[in-house]
């Protein structure tokens, strides 16, 4: 069978972000599955493009999988309309590269954007086969939520392909438990939906860390022997990095604790400011790491900092990053209530607090400080042990590959 993969960011493991829909197209392809992926030539955390040359279209063919970078207008931070142009010509790249792939059975489009949903129905149509949906964000929900959209028309016009991307769909995939209750709160029957969240992979969490990496990051940041309050991820309006900020203003005169941010994104340049106006001497940025390197990197870090978004609508985030934190066995100190808190809690490990609250997250942070050692080591374990158990990729990989198979023989009937 032959899956044609639609993702506008398709991370490999070297590259700075998930790797997860890579992972999920090599496992298809080690069980027999002929997978081409079609993505973006940009670099997403960097807003830059990846290869440079003068052909629209780059290919590759990686452990088996043949990668399509098509043309995608890169530098898109700034402005709304610059990202519409991201979307869009990443849109009408795909269409011309899909006549280029032979033989094709069933297409799987990733969204966000929800523009890759519209793609996935194009493109079906035109190869008659069946499309599934992937959904891990909820749009435009998640835009409005973070009031990154406004505009009332362009709302309606967004909320309505929303809904024709799920009626379309032979099936869709949910990243989280509430994103699935959400598009069965809009009508779709939960005989349609499939919960795949993200994971590990136990390929790079082997308990054999780097240390030669992780001695030159503290030294190339001067961490000597603090404590690391680490975040690793995005730096979004939607990841709520300032609570952080909040809590480094209150602990400024603890000499005892520094900040870490490891990443990129359209608020990294005003945290900057933020802490460059304080002079807060406690907060040290870096730029995004490959992830062959970032299981190290999470090794310097005494706990995790992941905080959330005040609202309803954001209950139901359960990160890629939360994954790695746990798989690298540190306590994780979670601000926000949802799925996210409740997963840290149930496995013991961390603590949760109230959303967008620097204080609460100050005085997690001094208690995890004050902590003996092997029970801050021991609180990280129990996290590490949980996701091992139940968030193993292979296991989630196999549900993407049972979803895609039962697409194709529906379509059949």
């Amino acid at each position: 069978m032959n899956i044609l993969y639609l993702c506008q960011v398709f991370e490999l493991a070297h590259d700075a972000g998930s790797d997860r829909h890579f992972f999920f197209c090599k496992y298809a392809k080690n069980k027999g599955y002929n997978v081409t992926a079609i993505t973006s030539n940009v670099d997403y955390k960097n807003a830059c493009v990846k290869f440079e040359g003068k052909k629209a279209t780059v290919s590759r063919t990686i452990d088996g999988v043949d990668i399509h970078y098509v043309y995608s207008f890169a530098d898109f931070r700034g402005s709304f309309l610059k990202r519409f142009y991201y979307y869009i010509t990443y849109f009408f790249s795909s269409i011309k590269q899909s006549f280029k792939v032979k033989d094709v059975d069933a297409i799987y489009a990733v969204s966000t954007p929800l523009s890759v949903g519209l793609l996935g129905y194009v493109i079906s149509r035109m190869r008659r086969v069946p499309f599934v949906f992937e959904v891990t964000d909820v749009w435009p929900d998640a835009p409005i939520a973070c009031g990154v959209v406004k505009n009332r028309v362009l709302i309606k016009l967004a909320k309505w392909l929303e809904i024709f991307c799920y009626n379309k769909a032979i099936h869709i995939v949910g990243l989280t438990h509430g994103i699935c209750q959400n598009i069965i709160q809009k009508g779709v029957s939960p005989n349609k939906i499939t919960e795949i969240t993200n994971g590990v992979d136990f390929s790079l969490f082997h308990g054999h860390e780097n240390d030669k990496v992780k001695k030159q990051f503290r030294d190339k940041l001067v961490l000597d022997q603090k404590f690391v309050a680490m975040y690793m991820g995005a730096h979004g309006a939607y990841n709520a990095l300032h609570t952080i900020i909040d809590a480094a203003i209150l602990l400024r005169n603890d000499s005892r604790i520094v900040f870490v941010f490891i990443g990129d994104g359209d608020e990294k340049i005003k945290l900057r400011q933020r802490v460059n106006d304080l002079q807060l001497t406690n907060v040290v940025f870096h730029d995004p790491v490959p992830r062959d390197d970032s299981v190290s990197l999470l090794s310097t870090a005494d706990v995790f900092l992941l905080p959330n978004r005040k609202g309803e609508f954001f209950i139901g985030n359960l990160p890629n990053k939360l994954f790695d934190f746990l798989a690298a066995a540190r306590p994780v100190i979670v601000a926000g209530k949802g799925e996210t808190a409740d997963l840290v809690t149930k496995a013991g490990a961390g603590c949760v607090g109230e959303a967008e609250n620097g204080e609460e997250m100050a005085n997690s942070i001094v208690k995890f400080v004050n902590m003996p050692l092997q029970k801050r080591l021991d609180i990280g374990q129990k996290g590490r042990d949980y996701v091992m158990q139940n968030f193993n990729r292979i296991t989630l990989s196999e549900k993407f590959l049972q979803v895609i198979s039962n697409a194709i023989q529906n379509n059949d009937r």
